[in-house]
Protein backbone atom coordinates (compact mmCIF):
# COMPACT_ATOMS: atom_id res chain seq x y z
CA UNK A 1 0.00 0.00 0.00
CA UNK A 2 1.10 3.44 -1.03
CA UNK A 3 1.82 5.96 1.28
CA UNK A 4 -1.00 8.38 -0.32
CA UNK A 5 -3.52 5.71 0.39
CA UNK A 6 -2.31 4.85 3.59
CA UNK A 7 -2.82 8.45 4.36
CA UNK A 8 -5.98 8.76 2.81
CA UNK A 9 -7.38 5.65 4.34
CA UNK A 10 -6.65 7.41 7.93
CA UNK A 11 -8.51 10.63 7.19
CA UNK A 12 -11.50 8.48 6.17
CA UNK A 13 -10.95 6.78 9.26
CA UNK A 14 -10.95 10.34 11.25
CA UNK A 15 -13.71 11.54 9.07
CA UNK A 16 -16.16 8.70 10.40
CA UNK A 17 -15.56 8.93 13.81
CA UNK A 18 -16.11 12.73 13.71
CA UNK A 19 -19.43 12.94 11.71
CA UNK A 20 -20.19 10.00 13.87
CA UNK A 21 -19.73 12.21 17.23
CA UNK A 22 -21.42 14.69 15.58
CA UNK A 23 -24.52 13.08 14.43
CA UNK A 24 -24.60 11.93 18.61
CA UNK A 25 -24.13 15.05 19.57
CA UNK A 26 -27.36 16.94 17.72
CA UNK A 27 -29.16 13.56 18.57
CA UNK A 28 -28.02 14.12 22.61
CA UNK A 29 -28.85 17.76 22.82
CA UNK A 30 -26.19 19.50 20.33
CA UNK A 31 -29.21 21.74 18.80
CA UNK A 32 -30.08 25.34 19.94
CA UNK A 33 -33.39 27.43 20.38
CA UNK A 34 -34.36 30.87 19.58
CA UNK A 35 -35.53 32.96 22.52
CA UNK A 36 -35.16 36.76 21.43
CA UNK A 37 -36.55 37.87 24.92
CA UNK A 38 -33.84 36.90 26.88
CA UNK A 39 -30.68 38.77 27.46
CA UNK A 40 -28.29 38.71 24.40
CA UNK A 41 -25.78 36.36 25.62
CA UNK A 42 -28.83 33.71 26.44
CA UNK A 43 -31.10 34.07 23.39
CA UNK A 44 -29.91 31.05 21.94
CA UNK A 45 -29.73 28.31 24.24
CA UNK A 46 -28.81 24.35 23.83
CA UNK A 47 -32.33 22.36 23.44
CA UNK A 48 -32.57 18.57 21.93
CA UNK A 49 -35.39 20.27 19.69
CA UNK A 50 -34.25 23.19 18.69
CA UNK A 51 -34.36 24.31 15.29
CA UNK A 52 -30.65 25.11 14.99
CA UNK A 53 -27.94 23.14 14.62
CA UNK A 54 -25.01 25.25 15.51
CA UNK A 55 -25.66 28.22 18.31
CA UNK A 56 -23.70 30.88 15.12
CA UNK A 57 -26.60 29.71 13.30
CA UNK A 58 -29.48 30.68 16.13
CA UNK A 59 -27.53 33.91 16.51
CA UNK A 60 -27.47 35.28 13.28
CA UNK A 61 -31.40 34.31 12.62
CA UNK A 62 -32.17 35.24 16.07
CA UNK A 63 -30.47 38.74 16.43
CA UNK A 64 -33.25 40.15 14.31
CA UNK A 65 -36.28 39.23 16.62
CA UNK A 66 -34.03 40.20 19.54
CA UNK A 67 -33.76 43.90 17.80
CA UNK A 68 -37.12 43.98 17.38
CA UNK A 69 -38.19 42.89 20.76
CA UNK A 70 -35.44 45.24 22.26
CA UNK A 71 -36.68 48.83 20.14
CA UNK A 72 -40.60 48.01 20.62
CA UNK A 73 -39.31 47.93 24.68
CA UNK A 74 -38.61 51.56 24.49
CA UNK A 75 -41.41 52.58 21.93
CA UNK A 76 -38.84 53.21 19.18
CA UNK A 77 -39.36 51.06 16.99
CA UNK A 78 -42.51 52.38 14.89
CA UNK A 79 -40.45 55.79 14.47
CA UNK A 80 -36.97 53.58 13.08
CA UNK A 81 -39.34 51.42 10.64
CA UNK A 82 -40.53 54.44 8.46
CA UNK A 83 -36.56 55.33 8.28
CA UNK A 84 -35.77 52.20 7.79
CA UNK A 85 -38.06 51.44 4.76
CA UNK A 86 -37.14 55.50 3.32
CA UNK A 87 -33.53 54.08 3.47
CA UNK A 88 -34.03 51.54 1.99
CA UNK A 89 -36.10 53.27 -1.19
CA UNK A 90 -33.32 56.13 -1.49
CA UNK A 91 -30.52 53.62 -2.16
CA UNK A 92 -32.34 51.02 -4.10
CA UNK A 93 -34.20 53.31 -6.05
CA UNK A 94 -32.27 56.55 -6.28
CA UNK A 95 -28.63 54.95 -5.89
CA UNK A 96 -28.53 57.64 -2.88
CA UNK A 97 -25.59 57.05 -0.48
CA UNK A 98 -26.67 57.65 3.07
CA UNK A 99 -24.25 57.79 6.08
CA UNK A 100 -24.44 57.68 9.74
CA UNK A 101 -22.81 61.22 10.75
CA UNK A 102 -22.22 63.90 13.47
CA UNK A 103 -21.18 63.56 17.01
CA UNK A 104 -22.28 59.97 17.27
CA UNK A 105 -19.98 58.49 15.06
CA UNK A 106 -17.11 60.26 16.83
CA UNK A 107 -18.33 58.44 19.57
CA UNK A 108 -18.39 55.11 18.12
CA UNK A 109 -15.15 55.60 16.76
CA UNK A 110 -13.71 55.93 20.17
CA UNK A 111 -15.67 52.64 21.70
CA UNK A 112 -14.17 51.05 18.34
CA UNK A 113 -10.54 51.42 20.00
CA UNK A 114 -12.09 50.31 22.98
CA UNK A 115 -13.62 47.38 21.87
CA UNK A 116 -10.60 46.47 19.65
CA UNK A 117 -8.04 46.77 22.70
CA UNK A 118 -10.07 45.29 25.54
CA UNK A 119 -12.83 42.63 23.80
CA UNK A 120 -11.65 39.95 25.85
CA UNK A 121 -11.17 41.79 29.09
CA UNK A 122 -14.50 42.56 30.45
CA UNK A 123 -12.77 44.15 33.68
CA UNK A 124 -11.09 46.67 31.16
CA UNK A 125 -13.97 47.15 28.86
CA UNK A 126 -16.18 48.70 31.77
CA UNK A 127 -14.11 50.86 33.09
CA UNK A 128 -12.89 52.50 30.00
CA UNK A 129 -16.48 52.60 28.72
CA UNK A 130 -17.66 54.16 32.40
CA UNK A 131 -14.87 57.31 31.50
CA UNK A 132 -15.92 57.19 27.85
CA UNK A 133 -19.58 58.26 29.33
CA UNK A 134 -18.10 61.34 30.81
CA UNK A 135 -17.27 62.53 27.24
CA UNK A 136 -21.21 63.31 26.11
CA UNK A 137 -20.63 62.24 22.66
CA UNK A 138 -23.42 60.10 21.91
CA UNK A 139 -26.95 61.33 21.63
CA UNK A 140 -29.14 62.44 19.16
CA UNK A 141 -28.64 60.28 15.37
CA UNK A 142 -27.90 62.54 12.24
CA UNK A 143 -28.31 60.54 9.00
CA UNK A 144 -27.25 61.97 5.66
CA UNK A 145 -27.77 60.94 2.16
CA UNK A 146 -25.98 61.99 -0.98
CA UNK A 147 -27.37 62.18 -4.50
CA UNK A 148 -26.05 61.44 -7.44
CA UNK A 149 -27.67 64.14 -9.38
CA UNK A 150 -28.24 67.71 -8.67
CA UNK A 151 -30.68 68.57 -6.33
CA UNK A 152 -33.06 70.55 -8.09
CA UNK A 153 -36.76 71.40 -7.23
CA UNK A 154 -38.07 68.82 -9.26
CA UNK A 155 -36.20 66.17 -7.53
CA UNK A 156 -36.62 67.21 -4.19
CA UNK A 157 -40.10 67.22 -5.08
CA UNK A 158 -39.85 63.83 -5.80
CA UNK A 159 -38.13 62.98 -2.80
CA UNK A 160 -40.57 64.71 -0.64
CA UNK A 161 -43.18 62.37 -2.15
CA UNK A 162 -40.70 58.93 -0.80
CA UNK A 163 -40.54 60.57 2.21
CA UNK A 164 -44.16 61.38 2.79
CA UNK A 165 -44.67 57.78 1.54
CA UNK A 166 -43.05 56.82 4.62
CA UNK A 167 -44.81 59.13 6.73
CA UNK A 168 -41.58 61.70 7.06
CA UNK A 169 -42.09 65.33 6.91
CA UNK A 170 -39.63 67.74 5.37
CA UNK A 171 -38.08 70.91 8.22
CA UNK A 172 -36.27 72.98 6.37
CA UNK A 173 -36.79 75.46 3.50
CA UNK A 174 -32.94 75.33 2.01
CA UNK A 175 -31.87 72.40 2.43
CA UNK A 176 -33.79 69.24 2.63
CA UNK A 177 -34.35 67.23 6.18
CA UNK A 178 -36.93 64.74 7.41
CA UNK A 179 -38.15 64.12 10.45
CA UNK A 180 -41.48 62.05 11.34
CA UNK A 181 -44.49 64.32 11.91
CA UNK A 182 -43.88 63.75 15.77
CA UNK A 183 -40.22 62.74 16.39
CA UNK A 184 -39.16 61.33 19.35
CA UNK A 185 -36.93 63.76 21.11
CA UNK A 186 -33.76 64.01 23.45
CA UNK A 187 -33.11 67.27 25.25
CA UNK A 188 -35.30 69.06 22.95
CA UNK A 189 -33.93 67.38 19.50
CA UNK A 190 -34.94 64.88 17.74
CA UNK A 191 -33.67 61.09 18.01
CA UNK A 192 -33.67 60.44 14.38
CA UNK A 193 -33.48 62.90 11.64
CA UNK A 194 -31.92 62.27 7.54
CA UNK A 195 -31.05 65.31 5.27
CA UNK A 196 -30.12 64.65 1.50
CA UNK A 197 -26.97 67.19 0.27
CA UNK A 198 -24.64 66.97 -3.20
CA UNK A 199 -21.67 65.36 -2.06
CA UNK A 200 -19.29 66.83 0.56
CA UNK A 201 -16.03 69.02 -0.85
CA UNK A 202 -13.45 70.20 1.27
CA UNK A 203 -14.84 73.73 1.29
CA UNK A 204 -17.74 72.50 3.93
CA UNK A 205 -16.08 69.86 5.72
CA UNK A 206 -14.23 71.51 9.21
CA UNK A 207 -12.10 69.07 10.63
CA UNK A 208 -11.15 65.27 10.47
CA UNK A 209 -12.61 65.24 14.02
CA UNK A 210 -16.15 66.53 13.06
CA UNK A 211 -16.86 64.58 9.97
CA UNK A 212 -16.49 60.84 10.45
CA UNK A 213 -18.97 58.74 8.94
CA UNK A 214 -20.50 55.39 8.82
CA UNK A 215 -22.45 54.10 5.82
CA UNK A 216 -25.60 52.66 6.06
CA UNK A 217 -27.46 49.85 4.17
CA UNK A 218 -29.86 47.83 4.88
CA UNK A 219 -28.81 45.43 6.18
CA UNK A 220 -26.48 47.32 9.37
CA UNK A 221 -29.19 49.65 9.74
CA UNK A 222 -30.56 47.41 12.37
CA UNK A 223 -27.54 47.80 14.11
CA UNK A 224 -27.43 51.67 13.80
CA UNK A 225 -30.60 51.32 15.62
CA UNK A 226 -29.73 48.67 18.31
CA UNK A 227 -26.65 50.80 19.31
CA UNK A 228 -29.21 53.84 19.96
CA UNK A 229 -31.49 51.80 21.57
CA UNK A 230 -28.67 51.02 24.10
CA UNK A 231 -28.26 54.76 24.60
CA UNK A 232 -31.10 56.01 24.85
CA UNK A 233 -32.37 53.70 27.23
CA UNK A 234 -29.77 54.73 29.88
CA UNK A 235 -30.40 58.32 29.14
CA UNK A 236 -33.94 57.71 30.21
CA UNK A 237 -32.25 55.70 32.94
CA UNK A 238 -34.73 52.43 32.39
CA UNK A 239 -31.94 49.88 32.17
CA UNK A 240 -28.25 49.07 32.06
CA UNK A 241 -26.05 48.65 29.18
CA UNK A 242 -25.52 44.96 28.22
CA UNK A 243 -21.96 44.63 27.49
CA UNK A 244 -22.46 41.76 25.13
CA UNK A 245 -24.75 43.09 22.53
CA UNK A 246 -22.92 46.56 22.68
CA UNK A 247 -19.65 44.55 21.91
CA UNK A 248 -20.98 42.66 18.82
CA UNK A 249 -22.26 46.06 17.24
CA UNK A 250 -19.11 47.25 17.69
CA UNK A 251 -17.70 44.70 15.63
CA UNK A 252 -20.41 44.84 12.76
CA UNK A 253 -19.36 48.42 12.05
CA UNK A 254 -16.81 50.58 9.84
CA UNK A 255 -15.97 54.12 10.16
CA UNK A 256 -14.38 55.69 7.22
CA UNK A 257 -12.39 59.24 7.95
CA UNK A 258 -11.01 61.85 5.03
CA UNK A 259 -7.24 61.59 4.64
CA UNK A 260 -5.54 63.54 7.35
CA UNK A 261 -2.50 64.40 9.10
CA UNK A 262 -1.78 66.10 12.61
CA UNK A 263 -5.87 66.98 12.92
CA UNK A 264 -6.20 68.60 9.80
CA UNK A 265 -7.17 67.04 6.37
CA UNK A 266 -4.64 65.94 4.16
CA UNK A 267 -5.96 67.89 0.55
CA UNK A 268 -2.79 66.64 -1.70
CA UNK A 269 -4.26 67.71 -5.25
CA UNK A 270 -7.46 67.59 -3.94
CA UNK A 271 -7.45 71.80 -2.62
CA UNK A 272 -11.30 73.13 -2.89
CA UNK A 273 -11.56 76.82 -2.73
CA UNK A 274 -15.16 76.83 -2.46
CA UNK A 275 -16.68 80.13 -3.05
CA UNK A 276 -13.52 82.41 -2.28
CA UNK A 277 -12.33 84.47 -4.98
CA UNK A 278 -9.01 84.31 -6.43
CA UNK A 279 -8.03 87.88 -4.69
CA UNK A 280 -8.78 86.00 -1.28
CA UNK A 281 -7.18 83.17 -2.16
CA UNK A 282 -3.71 84.19 -2.92
CA UNK A 283 -3.64 86.12 0.48
CA UNK A 284 -4.45 82.46 2.05
CA UNK A 285 -2.33 80.84 -0.07
CA UNK A 286 0.92 83.81 0.73
CA UNK A 287 0.02 83.65 4.54
CA UNK A 288 0.41 79.55 4.55
CA UNK A 289 3.32 79.61 2.19
CA UNK A 290 3.63 75.94 0.58
CA UNK A 291 1.60 74.19 3.46
CA UNK A 292 -1.40 73.43 1.20
CA UNK A 293 -3.12 71.09 4.34
CA UNK A 294 -2.89 74.55 6.46
CA UNK A 295 -4.39 76.45 3.36
CA UNK A 296 -7.23 74.21 3.10
CA UNK A 297 -8.33 74.52 6.94
CA UNK A 298 -7.83 78.40 6.56
CA UNK A 299 -10.10 78.66 3.26
CA UNK A 300 -12.52 76.11 5.58
CA UNK A 301 -12.82 78.50 7.97
CA UNK A 302 -12.98 81.51 6.46
CA UNK A 303 -16.02 80.90 3.94
CA UNK A 304 -18.12 80.50 6.76
CA UNK A 305 -16.68 82.64 9.50
CA UNK A 306 -19.25 80.90 12.34
CA UNK A 307 -17.50 77.64 11.98
CA UNK A 308 -14.00 79.48 13.37
CA UNK A 309 -15.68 81.93 15.95
CA UNK A 310 -17.98 79.39 17.58
CA UNK A 311 -18.14 75.65 16.63
CA UNK A 312 -14.26 75.43 16.50
CA UNK A 313 -13.27 77.93 19.81
CA UNK A 314 -16.01 77.23 21.72
CA UNK A 315 -16.63 73.25 20.92
CA UNK A 316 -14.21 71.49 18.84
CA UNK A 317 -11.08 72.52 20.76
CA UNK A 318 -12.51 71.78 24.01
CA UNK A 319 -13.96 68.50 22.47
CA UNK A 320 -10.64 67.32 20.95
CA UNK A 321 -8.55 68.11 24.31
CA UNK A 322 -11.35 65.94 26.11
CA UNK A 323 -10.50 63.30 23.88
CA UNK A 324 -7.08 63.31 23.48
CA UNK A 325 -6.77 63.16 27.28
CA UNK A 326 -9.64 60.27 27.46
CA UNK A 327 -7.37 58.53 25.03
CA UNK A 328 -3.76 59.01 26.71
CA UNK A 329 -5.55 57.69 30.26
CA UNK A 330 -7.19 54.91 29.03
CA UNK A 331 -6.03 53.36 25.65
CA UNK A 332 -2.59 55.00 26.17
CA UNK A 333 -3.55 55.95 22.39
CA UNK A 334 -2.49 59.10 19.98
CA UNK A 335 -4.43 59.91 16.79
CA UNK A 336 -3.81 61.73 13.57
CA UNK A 337 -7.24 63.03 13.33
CA UNK A 338 -6.69 64.88 16.69
CA UNK A 339 -4.72 68.41 16.37
CA UNK A 340 -2.70 70.44 18.81
CA UNK A 341 -5.11 73.43 20.03
CA UNK A 342 -2.13 75.51 20.39
CA UNK A 343 -0.70 75.47 16.80
CA UNK A 344 -4.54 75.91 15.77
CA UNK A 345 -5.03 78.80 17.65
CA UNK A 346 -1.77 80.46 16.75
CA UNK A 347 -2.13 79.90 13.11
CA UNK A 348 -6.05 81.22 13.47
CA UNK A 349 -4.94 84.80 15.74
CA UNK A 350 -1.76 84.93 13.22
CA UNK A 351 -3.62 85.14 9.90
CA UNK A 352 -6.88 86.85 11.08
CA UNK A 353 -4.63 89.88 12.19
CA UNK A 354 -3.08 89.88 8.92
CA UNK A 355 -6.27 89.58 7.43
CA UNK A 356 -7.29 92.55 9.49
CA UNK A 357 -4.33 94.33 7.92
CA UNK A 358 -4.90 93.71 4.98
CA UNK A 359 -8.88 94.72 4.80
CA UNK A 360 -8.43 97.65 6.57
CA UNK A 361 -5.34 99.02 3.88
CA UNK A 362 -7.51 98.31 0.79
CA UNK A 363 -10.27 100.72 2.91
CA UNK A 364 -7.71 103.15 3.75
CA UNK A 365 -6.13 102.99 -0.01
CA UNK A 366 -9.47 103.19 -1.52
CA UNK A 367 -10.78 106.17 0.54
CA UNK A 368 -7.96 108.03 0.14
CA UNK A 369 -8.36 108.32 -3.63
CA UNK A 370 -12.48 108.76 -3.17
CA UNK A 371 -12.89 109.80 -0.43
CA UNK A 372 -15.85 108.01 -0.46
CA UNK A 373 -17.23 106.05 2.90
CA UNK A 374 -19.98 103.18 0.83
CA UNK A 375 -17.20 102.90 -2.44
CA UNK A 376 -13.97 102.18 -0.09
CA UNK A 377 -16.65 99.62 1.98
CA UNK A 378 -17.53 98.43 -1.36
CA UNK A 379 -13.73 97.12 -2.03
CA UNK A 380 -13.31 95.72 0.73
CA UNK A 381 -16.42 93.73 0.18
CA UNK A 382 -15.62 92.70 -2.84
CA UNK A 383 -12.38 90.88 -1.36
CA UNK A 384 -14.23 89.26 1.24
CA UNK A 385 -17.05 88.31 -1.87
CA UNK A 386 -18.52 85.38 -0.64
CA UNK A 387 -18.05 85.12 2.76
CA UNK A 388 -21.10 84.48 5.12
CA UNK A 389 -21.37 86.76 7.95
CA UNK A 390 -25.21 85.82 8.70
CA UNK A 391 -24.86 83.46 11.85
CA UNK A 392 -22.06 85.91 12.98
CA UNK A 393 -24.41 88.29 13.74
CA UNK A 394 -27.69 86.62 13.95
CA UNK A 395 -25.43 84.10 16.72
CA UNK A 396 -23.21 86.78 18.39
CA UNK A 397 -24.14 86.88 21.71
CA UNK A 398 -23.24 82.86 21.96
CA UNK A 399 -19.61 83.74 21.04
CA UNK A 400 -17.10 83.08 24.14
CA UNK A 401 -14.10 85.83 24.62
CA UNK A 402 -11.90 84.06 22.77
CA UNK A 403 -14.44 84.06 19.54
CA UNK A 404 -14.95 87.68 19.91
CA UNK A 405 -11.46 88.33 19.88
CA UNK A 406 -10.83 86.61 16.82
CA UNK A 407 -13.45 88.72 15.52
CA UNK A 408 -11.88 92.29 16.32
CA UNK A 409 -8.52 90.78 15.09
CA UNK A 410 -10.26 90.91 11.67
CA UNK A 411 -12.63 94.00 12.31
CA UNK A 412 -11.33 96.18 14.57
CA UNK A 413 -8.75 98.26 12.46
CA UNK A 414 -11.79 98.73 9.48
CA UNK A 415 -13.72 100.11 12.22
CA UNK A 416 -11.50 102.33 13.40
CA UNK A 417 -10.19 103.65 10.09
CA UNK A 418 -14.06 104.77 9.55
CA UNK A 419 -16.02 107.46 10.96
CA UNK A 420 -18.50 105.45 13.01
CA UNK A 421 -21.45 108.34 12.43
CA UNK A 422 -20.85 108.20 8.74
CA UNK A 423 -21.28 104.57 9.15
CA UNK A 424 -24.29 104.91 10.55
CA UNK A 425 -26.10 107.19 8.56
CA UNK A 426 -25.78 105.27 5.58
CA UNK A 427 -29.11 103.84 4.02
CA UNK A 428 -27.67 102.27 1.25
CA UNK A 429 -28.73 98.28 1.62
CA UNK A 430 -26.02 96.10 1.67
CA UNK A 431 -25.54 93.04 4.00
CA UNK A 432 -22.36 94.06 4.69
CA UNK A 433 -22.29 97.45 5.41
CA UNK A 434 -25.22 96.18 7.84
CA UNK A 435 -23.41 93.92 9.44
CA UNK A 436 -20.48 96.49 9.91
CA UNK A 437 -23.05 98.97 11.20
CA UNK A 438 -23.81 96.08 13.57
CA UNK A 439 -20.35 95.22 14.79
CA UNK A 440 -19.71 98.89 15.17
CA UNK A 441 -21.39 99.09 18.67
CA UNK A 442 -20.12 95.11 19.62
CA UNK A 443 -15.97 95.89 18.98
Amino acid sequence: MSNFDNFYNKYLKYKFKYTKLKYNNILNGGKFNCNPTNEFNNICLENKDGKYRTKDSCINDCENQYIKNQLEKINIRHETTKFYLFIKDIITNEKIEVYLKGGNVLGLKILKMIYDKYKNNDKKFKECFDEFLKLDLIKDWDLTGYSNIPITEEYRKKLDKIARKYKLVPRAKTFILYQTDKPILLDDKPLFEISILDKDTFSKLELPLTTMKIQVNEYNLKYIFMLCKEFYSNRLNQEKFDFNILKRLLSKINIKIHPHKNGIYKVENNFDKGKLNDNLLDFIKSYSKNDINLQQFLATQIEDPYRMLYRLVSKNIKKNNNIKDFLKNNLNIRQEWLFDDKWIIKHINDFTEKLGNKIADIYINSFNKSKDIISSLSDVADFLTEISFNRVKSDYDTFENIGIKILENIFSKLLKSINKEELKKIEIRSKFIDFLQFLSDKI
